[in-house]
């Protein structure tokens, strides 16, 4: 690719699922996205970093009523909540792809993972396009995650090369189409749950991540066969993309990391 590549940012933004989530005493039945961090909703956070992307044109966001009195930093697309996360996730892709169909790719993010920087996002987006995938996935690496956010208690895949976090951040194609719905779902519903995700694809496969048999290329190969696309995982050496905010200690973690790079200080020692 010749020119500079042109992607359209979607970022989720669905409220908290039910009042036992951890998160409940701080959405108060709203939108995780809300929650103020530095002086600013989480959102904004996300928003700025990918906004300021020397790749990302537009930014639209998933579920986030407009009339929701959010102080965003460029203008924004609001896409309406269909209520459940693989439906709005399909709802800002096609959003993307039919306001936008010049567009090179389109880069998918949560809404809680407001550590990011628009250094990242570029680093992330130029490693993904370098082959030609239909969808790029985030992984970050044990060490990588434990050395930036000491005691930030990811969930972690045991492979052959080591133990990775599944990122917050993937790169699509636009051509690609939402095909075996049944399995995304699932997917969706398994995210935080390797071996969940590992047992959709069969027990041999079960058992190799069961002892570390299985290299990164392989779940790579058996996921793209699986959900009838090729993917590609893209090991980040960013702690960022993987750091997003699921429980009250999270939230701290994260809000004492913002906080002192307002403030111009070293983060806090963790």
């Amino acid at each position: 690719m010749n020119r500079q590549p042109s992607l359209v940012a979607v970022i989720t933004a669905g409220r908290s699922p039910s009042e036992d989530d951890p998160l409940a005493a701080y959405t108060r039945g709203g939108s995780k996205a809300l929650i103020p961090i530095g002086g600013k909703p989480m959102i904004a956070h996300v928003v700025a970093a990918v906004a300021s992307s020397r790749y990302v044109r537009h930014v639209a966001i998933v579920a986030l009523d407009p009339a929701t009195p959010v102080a965003l930093p460029v203008p924004v697309d609001y896409v309406p909540d269909t209520g459940n996360m693989l439906d709005n996730i399909a709802a800002g892709l096609q959003h993307a792809q039919n306001r936008y169909p010049s567009l090179d790719a389109i880069l998918l993010s949560s809404s809680d993972i407001p550590t990011i920087t628009p250094s990242i996002v570029d680093a992330f987006i130029e490693e993904c396009l370098r082959t030609d995938h239909e969808i790029y996935y985030s992984v970050v690496a044990r060490d990588v995650m434990e050395r930036r956010f000491p005691g930030s208690r990811r969930s972690y895949v045991h492979l052959r090369e080591g133990d990775f976090a599944g990122g917050d951040m993937l790169v699509i194609r636009p051509g690609l189409l939402l095909r075996q719905r049944d399995l995304w779902q699932r997917l969706a519903a398994a995210r935080k749950h390797p071996l969940r995700q590992a047992s959709m694809f069969g027990i041999w496969a079960l058992l190799r991540l069961l002892t570390r048999r299985m290299s990164l290329a392989e779940a790579e190969q058996r996921a793209s066969r699986a959900l009838g696309v090729r993917g590609r995982a893209v090991p980040c050496p960013y702690a960022e993309i993987a750091m997003d905010v699921d429980k009250p200690f999270q939230l701290e973690l994260v809000r004492a990391e913002i906080e002192a790079r307002i403030a111009g200080s070293p983060p806090p020692c963790r």
